[in-house]
C-alpha cells in the first residue's frame, strides 16, 4: 500500500457542503479521502507489526467490544458484504485468532468469537490505533469534539434511514455481470 501522496495532505480548499461545485464539495467523497490518509496509518500498523489486514483488525475490535456473533450480523455491523465476511474470517480463523462454534440445537447456525491470540493481538494494537485516533483529533478542542461527535452521530442516523428509504430495487447481480451488465443495458438505444 503506498503512502499517501503529500498533494492530499496539503489540499486549502474548504468544501461547499451548502452548494457543491465539484466532487471536492461532496461530504462522501471527504470522508472517504480522510479515510484513506488516516486509514493508511491504522492499515501499516496492522499489516506491517501484526501480518493483519484493516478488516481482520476490524473485525477483532468488533468482537472484542461485541463478544460472540454471527457471521451475518458481523457483517452487518461492519457494513462488510457477506463473500468479504466469510474471506475475512477464514484468514482470523487460520492464524487462531477467531474460532467458530455452533449453536446449539442448529449446526447449520455459528457464532465467531476471539480466542485467547485474538484478546492478545486486540489489547497491544488497540492503544497504538488510540494513539492515531488522539494525535488525528488534537487539532479540535474537547468542545469540538463533542460537537464532531454529535454531528456524526446525527449524519450516521440520516444515512442509515436514507439508505433504508432508497434501497434500490435490486442489486447488480454479480452472477449477472453486475454493474458490467447494468452499464451496457444503459449504452443499449431504447425504442
Amino acid at each position: 500500500m503506498d503512502f499517501p501522496k503529500a498533494s492530499l495532505g496539503t489540499q486549502n480548499h474548504f468544501p461547499q457542503f451548502e452548494s457543491p461545485q465539484s466532487i471536492f464539495d461532496l461530504l462522501n467523497f471527504r470522508v472517504s479521502e480522510f479515510m484513506g490518509i488516516s486509514g493508511s496509518l491504522v492499515t501499516r500498523i496492522c499489516e506491517n507489526e501484526y501480518g493483519i489486514t484493516r478488516e481482520e483488525w476490524q473485525f477483532v475490535a468488533m468482537l472484542a467490544e461485541l463478544n460472540a456473533m454471527s457471521p451475518s450480523d458481523l457483517a452487518a455491523r461492519t457494513t462488510v458484504d457477506r463473500s468479504q465476511t466469510s474471506k475475512t474470517l477464514r484468514g482470523l480463523m487460520s492464524k487462531g485468532i477467531v474460532e467458530r462454534q455452533s449453536v446449539p440445537g442448529d449446526r447449520r447456525k455459528a457464532k465467531v468469537l476471539l480466542t485467547e491470540v485474538g484478546r492478545d493481538l486486540y489489547s497491544l494494537i488497540f492503544p497504538r490505533v488510540v494513539q492515531v485516533h488522539h494525535e488525528v483529533l488534537q487539532d479540535l478542542s474537547p468542545e469540538a469534539r463533542r460537537t464532531l461527535a454529535q454531528n456524526l452521530s446525527a449524519m450516521h442516523a440520516r444515512a442509515f434511514a436514507l439508505a433504508q428509504r432508497l434501497k434500490p430495487e435490486g442489486a447488480a447481480g454479480r452472477r449477472q455481470g453486475g454493474s458490467r451488465a447494468n452499464w451496457k443495458k444503459v449504452l443499449k438505444p431504447q425504442p
